[in-house]
């Protein structure tokens, strides 16, 4: 079958749905191109910030999760989340339910896979912490900010740092008087506390 006839089939089976299953296909549709796009993207390596920023995220644990695809809000449940309530949504249709049936379907799909997706994440992360590295590695190691750091050991700001051949996202405090905004390299000087490192600039 060529190309143009898989496209004319496709837009033949799309006009002769109702409004109702273009809805939920149309989501589902949406969401599998983006699945696609996402899994290439892993391939090439390029998938590392996929989060929407990890929304709610309360510590630098919360936003390293979130950029792994731990997080409710990341990218890769909520378009899991998607591509089952579409497809969920039409396929009830099909089987002749009203729509409100359809809709309950829906999210209970969704809902399972996000639920799913967001559990091996979390599982995966658990297995890569294997208890051998602690923070206090952390001091010496050069980093990056991450997100900008208010001066003299104001909170508010993340780093990234490299150290022992992993890469963690912690809060952080700067000596500096001057704020460091997004992408200053700086290095680990202290550690404040579980969560928390104290550094400086490296310029």
């Amino acid at each position: 079958m060529t190309t143009l006839a898989l496209i004319e089939r496709l837009n033949g089976w799309w006009t002769e749905l109702t409004l109702a299953k273009q809805f939920f296909y149309g989501i589902g549709l949406v969401a599998g191109i983006v699945c696609v796009v996402l899994m290439v993207l892993s391939m090439l390596g390029m998938d590392h910030h996929d989060s929407v920023d990890a929304i709610g995220a309360t510590d630098a644990t919360d936003a390293h999760d979130g950029d792994s695809g731990g997080g409710i809000f990341s990218v890769k449940p909520l378009t899991g989340f998607f591509l089952g309530f579409g497809w969920a949504g039409g396929f009830a249709l099909d089987a002749g339910f009203p729509f409100i049936v359809a809709m309950f379907c829906a999210l209970a799909a969704g809902a399972a896979i996000m639920a799913v997706i967001v559990l091996m994440f979390r599982t995966i992360l658990a297995m890569r912490s294997d208890g051998t590295v602690r923070i206090a590695d952390t001091v010496g190691a050069v980093g990056t900010v991450y997100i900008s750091l208010p001066p003299a050991k104001a909170a508010g700001g993340q780093v990234v740092v490299n150290f022992k051949g992993r890469q963690e996202t912690y809060a952080a405090l700067s000596t500096a008087e001057r704020p460091l905004p997004s992408g200053d390299k700086v290095k680990v000087v202290a550690v404040i506390d579980g969560r928390t490192l104290l550094v400086e600039p490296l310029t």
